[in-house]
């Protein structure tokens, strides 16, 4: 089941930086890694996905298929199984230790998660509310900021509308190799982490990511993450349960440093609005839950139909 702890989990992976790796002394050289929106994992388990393409489990076996064909496109093994794996967050903390990855952090890292663990662990700056249910669609409107002060850093960080934690997210990305912005659609699946098409954008880009259940049958749900205006980066997501829960999210991995955060004090993730499928309603408003000893969320409306949430960049 799909829980509050996959935000301390991501508390965990934010404690991972863009490039610091080291190896224990007993253990073997780790393997090449991607830093991701749910943290650095194994490059092995990162999947690029097109939007005629999809990742799916049948018979506890995780296949990338081409959906106007239906034809098996590859074959990517045994989904993930165990206690960890539910979770996007927590899954990618159990790879990294059993790889022997070590890896320094930002401002939000936090202690170990464990299941305990809440959304208030994270920072303040991914407020979520778990008690959505029956959800339709879940979009959010934001502008791309300016670029970091420092305008040559590559150094990451994300920012993101979702649900289930996270497990769903259309993803604006600064970094990873580049001093620029790109747009993707991220979720997990069997403990695969898919990404469609990366698209560049420019500061000032106004975005509109969102997530809409598609279908219902036999067991598995089907949704479709996107960006407003951008049809290439479209992704088809097949799960085993329904996406709960709403969250957005700024995710840096930029060890505290002002100048390489966006150059400006926020951005407002606005018309917030949040539907329920056939026969259920969603709320009036999201009872968003953040970090009470942080002062980087300021929720400005909570209104499910035209809300607003501004996520500070290096606190109030």
């Amino acid at each position: 089941m799909l829980t509050r702890f996959r935000i301390a989990a991501l508390a965990a992976a934010a404690s991972l930086g863009a490039a610091a790796l080291s190896v224990p002394a007993s253990a073997h050289t780790p393997p090449a890694t991607v830093l991701t929106p749910y943290g650095r994992v194994p490059r092995s388990d990162v999947v690029q996905v097109d939007n005629h393409q999809a990742l799916q489990v049948v018979n506890g076996q995780v296949e990338k298929v081409d959906l106007r064909s239906h034809a098996v496109v590859a074959r990517l093994g045994a989904a993930a199984s165990g206690p960890a794996s539910a979770d996007p967050f927590r899954h990618a903390a159990s790879l990294r230790a059993q790889a022997g990855i070590t890896q320094s952090g930002t401002p939000q890292a936090g202690a170990a998660p464990s299941a305990s663990a809440s959304a208030t662990d994270l920072g303040g700056n991914c407020p979520a509310d778990w008690g959505p249910t029956n959800i339709q669609s879940f979009k959010t409107t934001w502008t791309v900021p300016p670029k970091p002060s420092d305008s040559t850093s590559t150094t990451t960080f994300f920012i993101w509308n979702g649900l289930a934690g996270g497990a769903l997210q259309p993803v604006l990305q600064w970094g990873n190799g580049t001093a620029a912005y790109q747009i993707a659609n991220w979720y997990y699946v069997g403990g695969k982490y898919a990404h469609g098409t990366y698209l560049s954008v420019s500061p000032g880009t106004s975005l509109t990511g969102r997530i809409d259940f598609v279908s219902q049958s036999n067991g598995t749900y089907t949704y479709k993450e996107s960006f407003a205006g951008y049809p290439s980066a479209d992704v088809t997501v097949n799960r085993t349960s329904a996406a709960d829960g709403v969250i957005e999210c700024f995710e840096p991995y930029t060890d505290g440093d002002a100048t390489k955060n966006p150059d400006a004090p926020d951005v407002a993730m606005k018309n917030i609005s949040l539907t329920g499928r056939p026969g259920h309603t969603a709320p009036p408003t999201i009872a968003w839950t953040g970090n009470s000893s942080a002062a980087s969320t300021k929720v400005v409306d909570s209104s499910s139909s035209n809300g607003e949430v501004d996520l500070y960049f290096n606190g109030v």
